[in-house]
């Protein structure tokens, strides 16, 4: 499939992402969050799907300056519109979806205005 020349979300400052960790796959909004230094946060009750054990563990500094260990799962996310990424590393912690720098590292991210996200290649 050939890439589009560019993907733009109207849903400020989300992005519209397919998330598939063993099987369980879902399309969901992430927050863009350049703060956050991995690849993928999915909620944390995706443990409770029956993924199995995870594949490691992760060191994660909150927002309040505390370090918590939260499970991680290799996966495959994809930006709706762009090809999907495999063996992406996958923390379940808290309640929602955030797309972290090692993935929007991959592409030219626009935040227009506070309008719209412009995702190119």
């Amino acid at each position: 499939m050939a890439q589009p020349r560019q993907v733009v979300s109207t849903v400020y400052p989300y992005l519209s992402i397919i998330v598939e960790i063993r099987g369980q796959r879902e399309e969901v909004l992430a927050l863009i969050d350049t703060g956050y230094t991995g690849d993928l946060v999915v909620p944390a009750n995706w443990q409770s799907r029956g993924l199995g054990l995870p594949d490691g563990r992760s060191t994660v500094e909150v927002g309040d300056g505390r370090t918590v260990y939260a499970p991680v799962y290799l996966g495959v996310l994809e930006i709706i519109g762009f090809d999907p990424i495999p063996e992406v590393a996958i923390t379940a912690l808290g309640d929602e979806y955030i797309l972290g720098q090692r993935i929007l590292d991959r592409f030219e991210i626009t935040l227009d205005h506070g309008q719209r996200v412009i995702v190119r290649p």
